[in-house]
């Protein structure tokens, strides 16, 4: 998977520098005749190309963030004005949406109709839980690490498992597919479920992301 952690890729990078301002300060240091050996010369150029690997890499990771993540916390901050929780969000989205095979733009959709306030405790009257609504008995189950709901990152890697699954089972109809997700069963609870998918697809919010 190409998302990395920025941050200890910059440490890494950080670290190479500064040991190959060490090692320079020591050929420096050494008689003329020393400082010419090719060991010295040839760890030099390795620590080089390693700092210019992670440099690129740096690159990478900036762009994946700005490509991948930045559309979805626009749309995630218009839902909900917090940008660090916006961020949480979008950055499990993209994660388990890769994970499962699932389109983040669509677990976002999905997500928009279940849960538009982005409260991770929230719970329906059905019981259902969190940012993607997730029946307490999936909880621990389609191979998540932990089995609590409210957790963005657990809620998120639930529901995009389950609508991975809905997808298989509907044979890649996508609104099949949602209505299995939505449990619709067209009774006195779910009166209007058939209208589900139009609304995760239709919505305004969501319809500049070109899903």
């Amino acid at each position: 998977m190409r998302l990395r952690n920025a941050q200890r890729v910059r440490q890494s990078r950080a670290w190479l520098v500064a040991t190959m301002g060490a090692a320079l300060a020591s050929a420096c240091a050494s008689p003329p005749e020393e400082a010419a050996y090719s060991p010295l010369e040839g760890a030099l150029r390795t620590l080089e190309a390693r700092a210019e690997a992670l440099e690129r890499e740096v690159g990478e990771v900036d762009a994946f963030i700005a490509h991948e993540m930045e559309p979805l916390v626009h749309v995630l901050t218009r839902m909900r004005n917090d940008r660090p929780h916006a961020r949480r969000i979008a950055l499990a989205l993209v994660r388990e949406g890769q994970r499962a095979g699932v389109d983040p733009r669509l677990l976002l959709a999905v997500m928009a109709i279940e849960n538009p306030w982005l409260e991770p405790t929230a719970a329906s009257f059905m019981g259902a839980i969190g940012l993607m609504q997730v029946m307490p008995f999936h909880a621990g189950g389609w191979g998540c690490d932990g089995a609590d709901l409210t957790d963005p990152e657990t809620n998120i890697c639930h529901g995009a498992r389950i609508l991975a699954d809905a997808l298989v089972r509907s044979n890649g109809d996508l609104d099949r597919a949602l209505l299995r997700y939505n449990g619709c069963v067209r009774g006195t609870n779910t009166p209007d479920c058939h209208l589900y998918p139009s609304k995760v697809l239709g919505n305004p919010e969501l319809v500049a992301l070109d899903m």
